[in-house]
């Protein structure tokens, strides 16, 4: 059976885990599909938003100077994304002693297992994170645009009443209620106050939002303007995890693709030494929201705390950072991921939300 130095084995079990770790599984994204990601080497994040609206350009008399343009009115924005960091202690993995621990060689199929075992670990540890971004860009579509953060300040990217609305007076389990219309007026939101250029909007439904329009008799009755065919969908929420296509409707001069995302996450209450985890959907009940087909929406991943040792040595930067230390005091050999990330909605009036729709 092949076996490994020790001091050999410590020195490749960074290496050999990295590359076990990036052939992991993630948990479901579909939210975050709508944020391409951007990744920036400075502790804050910013945008610059300039707004020119749709101006159309006025003839002159020839001979003249011509109309004079002025750009000064742009607004940088600032924001201080969360820090996410979390660590496990490999020491108590029943491997660990016998394969670092020990003196002498280490055999080759157990320092692979232990490496298997430590990927997995940093793995769960990653989907913890994972689920916290898809639940930023759940409240920037459904929590009034403000992304809840329990070290700091809560981050509101400050959306526009008129783009959250109160339907419960006309809702969708009411046959006489009339759906297409409020699709229609969430659309000419998104087109004339986001500035949206595009003509094909995704509505992302909680599931008895969905239930009730599939049932509302005005609906039915127009399912000869009802398009099933995925391949017209964007590709990356075409290739996204966890959420279902439920076709395309026409409403007005727009198209509406109706999408479910019957996702869940562990909200946790109660206290850190009784700690209570509920199921939560990751989109509230009775609710809608609108955004453009390709919106200009970014998710941007800041630096992380880092120390740099070595001269000339520059800090890690990407979407998640590992990092492993030594306790020699406690005897423990912690392992930690870092990350650092924010759902910016760059055009925040490219989000419209109707609520109380069952």
């Amino acid at each position: 059976m092949a076996e490994i130095a020790v001091t050999d084995a410590r020195a490749l079990f960074t290496k050999g885990l990295i590359q076990v770790y990036q052939e992991r599984i993630y948990p479901t994204q579909f939210l975050r599909s709508f944020f391409p990601a951007v990744t920036e080497p400075t502790k804050e994040l910013s945008i610059e938003v300039e707004r020119m609206g749709e101006k159309v350009a006025v003839d002159v008399v020839r001979g003249t100077e011509g109309q004079r343009n002025s750009f000064y009115r742009s607004t940088e924005k600032v924001f201080l994304p969360p820090l996410y960091r979390e660590y496990f202690d490999a020491t108590e993995l029943d491997l660990y002693d016998r394969v670092l621990g020990s003196q002498g060689n280490a055999q080759a199929p157990m320092f692979a297992a232990l490496m298997n075992k430590v990927a997995d670990k940093i793995g769960l540890l990653r989907d913890k994170i994972e689920r916290a971004y898809e639940l930023q860009c759940s409240q920037v579509f459904f929590n009034n645009g403000i992304v809840v953060v329990r070290s700091g300040t809560n981050i509101d990217f400050k959306r526009k009443a008129t783009s959250i609305v109160d339907l419960s007076a006309n809702k969708w389990s009411t046959g006489a209620t009339n759906p297409f219309n409020q699709f229609e007026t969430g659309c000419l939101f998104l087109r004339q106050v986001g500035r949206s250029a595009d003509s094909v909007f995704n509505a992302i439904c909680a599931g008895d939002a969905l239930a009730a329009l599939l049932a509302n008799t005005t609906f039915t009755t127009r399912q000869n303007l009802f398009n099933m065919a995925l391949d017209q969908v964007h590709g990356p929420q075409r290739n996204a995890v966890g959420a279902t296509y439920h076709g395309t409707v026409t409403a007005g001069s727009f198209k509406v693709q109706l999408w479910a995302y019957p996702q869940f996450y562990d909200l946790k209450s109660g206290t850190d030494a009784a700690p209570v985890f509920t199921s939560t959907p990751y989109i509230p009940s009775g609710q809608v929201t609108l955004i453009p087909e390709r919106p200009n929406f970014k998710f941007g991943f800041a630096a992380v705390p880092q120390l740099v040792g070595e001269p000339g040595q520059l800090p890690v930067q990407g979407e998640f950072v590992m990092g492993q230390f030594l306790d020699t005091r406690n005897a423990k050999h912690d392992f930690d991921i870092q990350s650092a990330g924010l759902a910016i909605p760059v055009a925040v009036d490219q989000i419209y939300t109707m609520k109380n729709l069952v």
